[in-house]
């Protein structure tokens, strides 16, 4: 076994121990152990690093640990551990990072990511409003991240998927049980155009007290959480004091005062959260990444043609950028104020430039 593998069966060991987190593995290496035998005394002699010590030395989990790695191999499930270049950036420096991440789909790149959660039974225009601001940064860029329940979660993977861009599912099971079972078709969807994403191992069950705990990976992952609708008693609440607790942006879709099923969402609002009505609205409270070269003179070349109003067609020719990448770039530039849109997707320079 190589010292990779070795590292990862630890971290899977590990991770079979279910609410163990990177923050128990620190404590872990601090504490006072020779781990001789399965139920060996640890120093600060908490239950939950007891049972880590025991999967450590543990044939039982030697043995759960290789048919994991067995069934994700046929699965064509990844594994990425707490640690490896493939661990996403922004969920690595939680204190409560999950020691071993499941991914299936499409493997995730380095991108912004904004969370969009609410209630699993949400009105119309909520439902509605989920999926337009999810479509909107989407076709800006953005990666959009909820938890694939139903209601608000649901409308946001969906508008991701129509706004052309990327959405990543976190899961209360593992990747390749489908929950809801309604799910299915959206679940294909999203393997196609994002990622399903789970600490937990294949063929976990969608037990009640996982899905307070996934949240934490959602705005883990995320820039930013926007809370779409949500009662006074909503999951999605637990995500946005995950999100507080992270120092990441908190963000709420104000509603009707005396509709009950936002209730949650407006208590945010008055604690502090920034108001989402449209997608500028997200944007200038996360603001935008630095722009990689090979972008920035994608920009200047979209600039650089925009001598008078050209349409869009005109602007793909000349650039030689296909239209559907170029469209979340003049959208991007168009919140950036460096152009604007007229009727029949005609675009020019703002007239101060």
């Amino acid at each position: 076994m190589t010292a990779e593998q070795a590292s990862l069966d630890i971290l899977l060991r590990l991770s079979l121990v279910e609410g163990i987190t990177a923050r128990h593995l620190g404590r872990l290496r601090k504490a006072d152990c020779t781990l001789p035998l399965p139920g060996a005394p640890c120093g600060d002699g908490r239950t939950i690093l007891r049972k880590a010590i025991e999967a450590l030395t543990s044939r039982q989990a030697g043995e759960a640990s290789a048919r994991i790695r067995e069934a994700c191999g046929r699965a064509d499930i990844r594994i990425i551990p707490l640690g490896s270049e493939d661990y996403p950036e922004p969920l690595r420096a939680v204190p409560d990072a999950p020691l071993v991440l499941y991914e299936a789909g499409s493997p995730a790149p380095d991108a912004d990511s904004v969370a969009i959660v609410g209630s699993r039974a949400p009105t119309g225009p909520g439902r509605a409003f989920a999926g337009e601001l999810a479509a909107g940064l989407a076709a800006a860029g953005w990666t959009v991240v909820s938890g694939m329940a139903r209601g608000i979660d649901a409308a946001a993977h969906e508008g991701a998927l129509r706004g052309g861009g990327r959405t990543l599912a976190v899961l209360g099971c593992g990747v390749d049980v489908v929950y809801p079972p309604e799910a299915r078709g959206l679940r294909d969807r999203i393997l196609e155009r994002g990622a399903l994403l789970s600490e937990y191992p294949p063929g976990s069950l969608p037990l009640p007290h996982r899905f307070p705990a996934r949240n934490r990976i959602i705005s883990g992952l995320s820039r930013g959480v926007v809370v779409a609708e949500a009662p006074a008693r909503s999951g999605a609440l637990i995500t946005a004091r995950f999100a507080l607790d992270q120092g990441r942006e908190v963000m709420a879709v104000p509603g009707n005062p005396l509709f009950p099923h936002t209730a949650g969402s407006n208590r945010l609002i008055r604690d502090g959260a920034t108001p989402v009505t449209e997608v500028e609205d997200v944007v200038g409270a996360l603001g935008w990444a630095r722009r990689p070269a090979a972008e920035k003179s994608r920009e200047d070349r979209i600039l650089g043609f925009l001598s008078k109003a050209r349409h869009v067609d005109e602007i793909a020719e000349a650039t030689g950028i296909p239209v559907p990448e170029l469209l979340p770039c003049l959208l991007e530039m168009e919140f950036r104020k460096l152009l604007e849109r007229g009727s029949g997707d005609y675009y020019n320079k703002m007239s101060r430039l």
